[in-house]
């Protein structure tokens, strides 16, 4: 039996909507932190996963997250800042990335952080 899965590119990239984005990435250059930023159109799949703000044993807040799907063609690294352009623009950073490559798309988990 094939434990293998096909290729999901077709199916998730279906549910996709052509999205502008705006990217902050941080890179350590020289012990010196560097940002950038550029703009960029991208398919993604947004899945929100409700608006709760949960508070932590520790006593610090934890802000309502997103799963993220896309191809390969958004490139987005863990602490990287990705702002959505809509109505309002929504700001979010990126907790984890899993990279289903082989499946045909990438999971990132993010979290809604402060302009």
């Amino acid at each position: 039996m094939n434990n293998q899965l096909p290729n999901m590119n077709a199916a998730v990239m279906a549910w996709a909507r052509e999205t502008r984005v705006f990217i902050t990435a941080k890179r350590t250059q020289d012990y010196k932190v560097e940002e950038s930023y550029f703009e960029k159109s991208v398919k993604i799949f947004r899945v929100p996963t409700g608006q709760s703000l949960e508070i932590k044993p520790e006593g610090q807040r934890q802000w309502n997250t997103e799963i993220l799907y896309s191809d390969n063609s958004l490139d987005l690294k863990v602490d990287d800042i990705i702002v959505f352009e809509c109505r309002e623009s929504q700001k979010f950073r990126v907790m984890n990335k899993t990279d289903w490559n082989q499946f045909g798309f990438i999971e990132y988990r993010i979290t809604s952080t402060f302009l």
